[in-house]
């Protein structure tokens, strides 16, 4: 994988690299180390970024004011997909994995097993797609600023080293980052942690009017376009409010549902158990993601939504707790 991967990246002249719609802090971390990388490496290779808009916490990797956020029907020679396999995530870049020469897939996801390019490397079990870039990565040709970035990637797909996917390996290849005297401490803070007052009214808000779902087992939150516009919050400055319910004592998973449309709903699941794998649920409404951690998207009222949920929930739950046939 490594020798197919550096190979067609030093045979390419012009390069894109995409993810997935609405970037998070692994597909930017991803994205953003590989682009480092050629720039350092390879300063004679023409190497652009195609992203939607992402939270402005993420602005310290760098490289993060040169992304593209308008689609190009150019023509690369290779586009690298990071963090999503097929085009269907893309959103309005898909046109520039579909006009390249050559494509080259990492991903972590389940779901990606089935992406349609042949040049790939898609590994379910690694923690982060930074994990896997940094394996296909030459180790003697990182620096401070690529480290930081593949740092922030696992951190955020691992919920800073707590999520099932954090191996050993994780932790060590961490380590090795860290050693590149990045800024692990803000790194965390500044990008997981730290929140406007805007941002945690907000949090206090869904997690007050949150409900309990299957008898106390799930907790489930939801906010309208409405209430975002109220407390000036847009949807890059929510994200977050998943795990705080999830972490709420006694819970098998935890639902957010936040209005991205008329009556149409971004829907968050985490599992707090392994025998709920919300990756499938999420598949089954056309959505993906991890094992713990998945979303689609659902249109409806809330309460029909979480109705929805939850009997797909509920057919995971062990044999001898379903109250429905």
């Amino acid at each position: 994988m490594k020798q197919e991967f550096l190979g067609m990246l030093e045979e390419a002249e012009t390069i894109c690299i995409l993810g997935h719609t609405n970037p998070d802090g692994d597909c930017l971390g991803a994205t953003l180390g590989l682009y480092n990388y050629i720039r350092r490496n390879y300063p004679e290779k023409e190497a652009s970024v195609y992203l939607m808009e992402a939270s402005r916490k993420f602005s310290y990797l760098p490289g993060f004011d040169e992304i593209l956020h308008r689609p190009s029907e150019r023509k690369y020679q290779l586009a690298f997909i990071l963090d999503c396999a097929g085009p269907e995530r893309l959103g309005d870049f898909h046109i520039l994995a579909e006009n390249a020469e050559e494509v080259y897939v990492v991903d972590h996801h389940k779901t990606s097993l089935s992406s349609p390019f042949s040049h790939r490397t898609i590994l379910p079990d690694a923690s982060s797609s930074c994990e896997l870039l940094y394996e296909l990565l030459d180790k003697e040709k990182l620096d401070r600023g690529i480290a930081s970035c593949l740092y922030t990637g696992i951190i955020h797909d691992t919920g800073v080293f707590k999520y099932s996917a954090t191996s050993p390996r994780t932790m060590e290849i961490a380590g090795k980052l860290m050693s590149y005297g990045i800024d692990f401490s803000n790194i965390i803070d500044d990008s997981f942690y730290l929140r406007s007052y805007a941002q945690q009214q907000v949090r206090a808000r869904v997690l007050m009017e949150s409900v309990l779902l299957l008898g106390g087992r799930v907790i489930a939150g939801v906010l309208r376009r409405k209430e975002m516009r109220f407390y000036g919050v847009n949807q890059k400055e929510i994200d977050g409010i998943v795990s705080d319910l999830r972490e709420t004592r006694g819970m098998d998973g935890a639902v957010f549902l936040y209005e991205v449309s008329d009556r149409v709903f971004k829907v968050s699941l985490r599992s707090s158990r392994s025998w709920l794998d919300v990756s499938e649920i999420c598949a089954f409404f056309g959505g993906g993601g991890h094992k713990m951690a998945a979303g689609c998207c659902l249109s409806g009222e809330p309460e029909e939504i979480l109705e929805k949920l939850s009997r797909e929930i509920e057919k995971q739950l062990p044999e001898g707790e379903r109250s429905r046939d």
